[in-house]
């Protein structure tokens, strides 16, 4: 009888499996103010780039200066006031009860001094690290309340790519090793990603662990939100023997193969 022959191939084989996810920025905000005024000033412009520390938005002010400027004075007072007892004290001419209360006035207008500031200072929004801005949602003029939105700003020069896996590989998936990425927003090409984290917790619902890896995106190709496939590869094995799955000869719990030999 005729029978079909295959040669044994030495090849690279992984351990992996298939699973798909979405990628989001390394950090993401929405700016939004933590009280009311109105815009005065708007620093940027839609998908700029802005560094950590930069005014994007000055709302009204001149009330909050204001304010800082009367605390200023008073707290001037207030230590002409203490230096002044101090010094009577010494002589004789005051009790220290005097001196006790213009410590405390001192204190007092100290703190005075300290509200007004943190009050100016919430009026001036700030990039709170690098990134770029979004598409603003206000102008010069507009009275915003607190908690309106005003821009988004994505730091994706390294993005996260968030996947599930079935619970049975929560012992195989661990951090340090490679995901590789298939985006069908960019057919035909392919990343890696580095996991950093497994979630400890299994979801009770899908039976499924949390998975988060990292992508170098310096080159600014990926954005949050796409769709992606994952394959993550818990292991390689190098100058693996293959045969044809068809040679395999099952009989009971163990697996057979015909070798030919000369003659």
């Amino acid at each position: 009888p005729s029978v079909e022959v295959a040669r044994v191939e030495i090849l690279r084989i992984s351990d992996d499996a298939q699973a798909v996810g979405s990628l989001r920025s390394r950090q993401s905000v929405m700016l939004r103010p933590e009280v009311s005024g109105r815009v005065t000033q708007i620093n940027f412009r839609d998908a700029d780039r802005v560094r950590r520390g930069q005014l994007l938005v000055q709302l009204d002010d001149q009330l909050p200066q204001a304010q800082v400027k009367q605390a200023e004075a008073e707290l001037s007072i207030a230590r002409a006031n203490h230096r002044r007892n101090r010094e009577l004290v010494e002589e004789k001419f005051i009790a220290q009860r005097a001196v006790d209360e213009s410590a405390a006035n001192m204190q007092v207008a100290e703190a005075k001094l300290a509200l007004a500031r943190a009050t100016l200072a919430r009026l001036k929004i700030v990039a709170p690290f690098d990134g770029i801005a979004g598409i603003r949602n206000t102008s010069v003029g507009d009275y915003l309340k607190d908690g309106a939105d005003i821009v988004n700003i994505e730091d994706i020069d390294a993005m996260y790519v968030d996947f599930r896996l079935p619970e049975r590989y929560q012992t195989k998936i661990s951090p340090g090793q490679t995901a590789m990425i298939d985006l069908d927003a960019l057919p035909g090409r392919r990343f890696s990603a580095l996991v950093l984290a497994v979630d400890p917790l299994v979801d009770a619902n899908g039976r499924s662990v949390g998975v988060r890896g990292c992508i170098d995106n310096r080159k600014l190709e990926l954005r949050p939100g796409m769709f992606a496939r994952v394959t993550p590869v818990f292991g390689v094995r190098e100058g693996a023997r293959v045969v044809p799955e068809g040679a395999i000869v099952p009989q009971g719990g163990r697996q057979f193969v015909y070798k030919l030999v000369d003659g």
